[in-house]
């Protein structure tokens, strides 16, 4: 009984693990893979091309995706690029190599970044701003100048000392102010700056304001300057690239900014994602860059008109596996990264507990058959005791065992019957103890009814027997004396 019972446990347990089993993996997955209920994007400076994508992005996350999102005003990607490596910012709007523009940076920014690639967005141009009226024509006449170069911690302070150190220009050789853009225009009206170096997108709010203010040419602060070398620089540096601003770019009437082309440089703005955000969370994010209705609303014209391939092309950080799944959905893994990432730590203690299960059940199983094995040698000791008492019995001759030997055999009957009842019958069939056991209470059966047999027999001659030797001779009849021999007289 409690073997079977054991059983029906041991199947009960089994049966509950497979119906959970399903269940457990779904709620890990699914806790896996949840997007987060808030994230935080980290733009740039007021007045850049920064703040307003970031913006768009926000607005088309909180709602596509239901998510809280929060715009961090920075001064740049420096900025951004340490908000993400502390875990403040999620997502971070970067120009393309502003962490690593001079070599001693690059092992320390880089190797240790968290950042994750997820699209370029488009080319930020470097505008060579000269106060209107000063006699500025190139990088080289800055020498002795008031100059913006950019808030310590902006892309803008990056390719503005990349551009001076071209020209072999020194820091020490003009009167270097750090001003955002506010500040910028704020000092272009004032008189108190003479030149500027702005990295944006073209067609950023800061520059409509320095460059065409009113629709009246002496409104206008500002004037746009060639970057000479451009092909040179962009060689030198992978991030940098050539680039032409159109003339009229920036005209409203009467006002009509750059009068000619203007040859300059151009970097990369791209979205990062930290390493750790979820896949399908970034996978939405790229999907929403991709689409045509947010490049059109946020004047992403290159990322409009070449899509995809401008979207990936030479990222400067590992992409991120959602934005891969993306581009690349053929190659989509089975599962989600996230879910794999979160149960890689489980996996070792799953097959642990698996290994340690089967060690265990292994370990009751010798257990259970030990027990058998100890209820058995007790039957089988029992049989050996049934097998001595039949020694005793039909020893004498004329003797009459039949009840005894009788009692002998319902004896072994019982106990092979209560025997087998304890072993089911795989264990019957698979356990050589088992049919030893069987074949000791076979032969001790047969034995005893042998002798019982042989009992019978007796009995039933035996009065024949004695009648026959009562109608014999006196002298051939059992214990009477032999009878002397006849002598014949001569």
């Amino acid at each position: 009984m409690e073997s079977h019972m054991l059983r029906y446990a041991r199947r009960a347990v089994v049966v509950i693990l497979l119906i959970l089993l399903p269940l457990l993996v779904a709620w890990m997955y699914g806790r896996a893979t949840a997007l987060p209920h808030e994230i935080n994007i980290a733009g740039g400076p007021v007045g850049g091309r920064y703040e307003t994508i970031a913006a768009a992005l926000a607005r088309q996350i909180e709602a596509r995706l239901d998510i809280e999102v929060h715009v961090l005003s920075t001064e740049g990607s420096y900025a951004n690029m340490a908000l993400l490596k502390e875990g403040q910012a999620d997502l971070i709007l970067y120009q393309h190599g502003a962490v690593d523009m001079f070599a001693e940076r690059e092992e320390q920014a880089i190797m240790s970044s968290p950042a994750a690639f997820v699209s370029n967005l488009h080319s930020e141009v470097t505008h060579f701003l000269i106060r209107r009226g000063i006699e500025i024509f190139s990088p080289l006449d800055l020498p002795g100048r008031r100059v913006s170069i950019g808030p310590e911690q902006s892309g803008d302070s990056a390719i503005s000392q990349l551009v001076l150190s071209q020209f072999g220009i020194d820091l020490s050789e003009i009167e270097v102010m750090r001003l955002n853009y506010a500040q910028i225009e704020r000092a272009f009206a004032a008189d108190e700056l003479d030149a500027a170096f702005i990295t944006v997108g073209q067609g950023a709010p800061i520059l409509r304001r320095l460059l065409s203010r009113t629709g009246d040419a002496a409104a206008v602060l500002c004037d746009v300057r060639g970057i000479p070398y451009a092909d040179a620089i962009a060689t030198e540096y992978l991030a940098v690239s050539p680039i032409t601003i159109p003339a009229g770019l920036y005209r409203s009437r009467g006002v009509v900014e750059p009068a000619e082309p203007v040859e300059t440089i151009a970097v990369r703005s791209q979205l990062l994602a930290h390493s750790d955000m979820p896949v399908g969370l970034i996978e939405d994010v790229t999907r929403i860059v991709l689409d045509e209705s947010f490049q059109q609303q946020t004047g992403l014209q290159e990322l409009f008109t070449e899509g995809v391939s401008f979207a990936r092309d030479k990222p400067e950080f590992a992409p991120h596996q959602g934005a891969m799944n993306v581009y690349e959905p053929e190659y989509k893994p089975l599962l989600d990264t996230d879910f794999v990432e979160a149960t890689e730590g489980m996996r070792s203690f799953i097959v642990s507990m698996l290994i340690a299960g089967w060690l265990g059940f292994r370990w009751w199983s010798d257990r259970s058959r030990r027990r058998a094995e100890h209820k058995l040698d007790y039957y089988i000791q029992k049989i050996l005791e049934i097998e001595r008492k039949q020694l005793d019995f039909d020893q004498t001759a004329g003797s009459n065992d039949s009840t005894g030997l009788q009692n002998l055999l319902d004896e072994v009957t019982a106990l092979r019957q209560e025997a087998l009842s304890e072993f089911t019958a795989h264990e019957i069939n698979e356990d050589r103890a088992v049919d030893t056991f069987i074949t000791l209470c076979h032969a001790l059966s047969d034995k005893i009814n042998a002798k019982l047999t042989r009992q019978r027999i007796d009995s039933a001659i035996r009065p024949l027997v004695s009648g026959t030797t009562n109608r014999l001779p006196l002298d051939q009849r059992e214990g009477a004396a032999p009878a002397e021999p006849r002598r014949e007289s001569i």
